[in-house]
C-alpha cells in the first residue's frame, strides 16, 4: 500500500471519529499489524504480529536465503520492505550484505510463491533497499567503497547509493552494476522512496539527503539530483516514515560520547514560491546509542529494533510503545519493518 494512501486512510478515519479535522497523529489503538524482520540467526525474512510477545515458534509467513554461511553473497540478510508491483504483485525486496570479496544481494522475492524474481551482486556492504513506485527502479544503500568491478570503481570515502533501472517503466530492472545509476555517499546505510512527495531519503556519514529523480522523455530514470541536505553527527543508520503522520524518523549510532546519537524526527517542507524542498529542523525524541530502525504503525505505536551494544549489530528482540517488547529465543533481528496492511 503507498504511505500516501494510507495516511489519507488514517487521517481520514481519525477526522471522522473526532467529528472535524486532524491536527496530530491519532491515539494508539488495539490494532494488530503485521511486522516483517531480517533474521541472520537463521538469515531469513520473517513475518509476526505485533499483538503478540512471544515470536517463538514458526512464523506465518517466511523466506530462507539461498545460502547462510560467509562463503555466500547471500550471508546476512541487511533490510526488507514489502511493495506492491504491477507485473509481480506483492513483492519482498532486500539485501545482504554478503563479503567483502564477493559483495552482497539485492533481490525482490514474490510474495505469493516466495520465487526470486530479480536479483543482482551488489559490491560495498549493502545495509539498505528500496524500490521506486511507479518506475521499476530498485535502488541500494552501501557502506562501503566497491571492492571490485570494471567501471565507476571509485567513491567518495567510502559508500554510496545505486539505482538499478529497468527499460521501461515497471520491467524487471537492470542486473549489470556497471550501468547502474551511482552516487558517492561516505556510510551510505539508509534508503527510502518517499512516494508523498516523490523524493529519494537516504542517511550516512554526517547525512540525511533527499534526491529528486531525473528523468528522460521516455519516464526512465537516468539519474539523482540533490534536492537538500540535513547534517548529522555519526552515521545514519535507517531512515523510515511515521505511518500516522507525515514525519520521517532517522536513527544515529553512538556511543554516549556521540552527541548526536539516537532517534530523530523531521519532515520535508516544501517552499511553494522557489519550488523546493527542505528538511525541517530535526527533534531528538530518543537518547538511544545503537537503534536500527525506528518507525510508527498507522496507530500511533512506535516500534523498533534496538542493539544492545557497540559490538552487536542484532538483538531477539523488538520492541513496540507502550506494552511489553516481542521476542524470538536466539534470534539475530537486524531491523523491523511495517509489512504494510493490517491482520484480518
Amino acid at each position: 500500500m503507498r504511505r500516501r494512501a494510507l495516511l489519507q486512510g488514517v487521517l481520514a478515519a481519525g477526522a471522522a471519529a473526532a467529528g472535524g479535522t486532524v491536527t496530530g497523529r491519532p491515539a494508539a489503538a488495539a490494532t494488530n499489524y503485521l511486522i516483517v524482520t531480517v533474521e541472520q540467526s537463521a538469515n531469513q525474512i520473517q513475518r509476526f504480529s505485533n499483538g503478540t510477545t512471544n515470536w517463538n515458534g514458526t512464523p506465518d509467513w517466511y523466506w530462507s536465503a539461498p545460502a547462510a554461511d560467509n562463503s555466500s553473497p547471500w550471508y546476512r540478510l541487511s533490510d526488507v520492505k514489502r511493495r506492491l508491483t504491477a507485473s509481480w504483485g506483492a513483492v519482498l525486496v532486500c539485501t545482504s550484505s554478503g563479503t567483502s570479496d564477493l559483495g552482497g544481494r539485492a533481490a525482490m522475492i514474490r510474495e505469493s510463491d516466495k520465487a526470486i524474481v530479480w536479483s543482482t551482486i551488489v559490491p560495498g556492504n549493502p545495509h539498505s533497499i528500496e524500490r521506486i513506485d511507479g518506475y521499476g527502479a530498485i535502488v541500494t544503500a552501501s557502506s562501503r567503497a566497491r571492492v571490485f568491478g570494471a567501471t565507476k570503481n571509485d567513491w567518495q570515502n567510502g559508500g554510496g547509493i545505486n539505482v538499478f533501472v529497468p527499460a521501461a517503466p515497471g520491467g524487471a530492472p537492470s542486473t549489470s552494476f556497471a550501468d547502474s545509476i551511482s552516487v558517492g555517499f561516505p556510510g551510505a546505510h539508509g534508503v527510502w522512496w518517499d512516494d508523498v512527495n516523490e523524493l529519494l531519503v537516504a542517511t550516512g556519514k554526517n547525512e540525511l539527503r533527499a534526491y529528486r529523480l531525473v528523468t528522460n522523455a521516455g519516464g526512465v530514470i537516468t539519474g539523482l539530483s540533490l534536492e537538500t541536505s540535513l547534517a548529522l553527527i555519526g552515521v545514519g543508520h535507517d531512515v523510515l516514515p511515521d505511518y500516522s503522520s507525515d514525519k520521517i524518523f532517522y536513527t544515529v549510532g553512538g556511543d554516549s560520547s556521540n552527541p548526536g546519537r539516537g532517534i530523530w524526527e523531521t519532515t520535508l517542507v516544501r517552499d511553494a514560491s522557489a519550488g523546493t524542498w527542505s528538511f525541517a529542523a530535526p527533534t531528538r525524541i530518543h537518547d538511544w546509542l545503537f537503534t536500527k530502525s525506528y518507525s510508527r504503525l498507522p496507530d500511533g505505536t512506535g516500534f523498533w529494533q534496538d542493539a544492545p551494544d557497540a559490538n552487536e549489530w542484532w538483538s531477539d528482540t523488538i520492541g513496540f510503545s507502550g506494552r511489553a517488547d516481542s521476542v524470538r529465543t536466539g534470534a539475530r533481528f537486524y531491523k523491523a519493518r511495517f509489512w504494510a496492511h493490517t491482520l484480518t
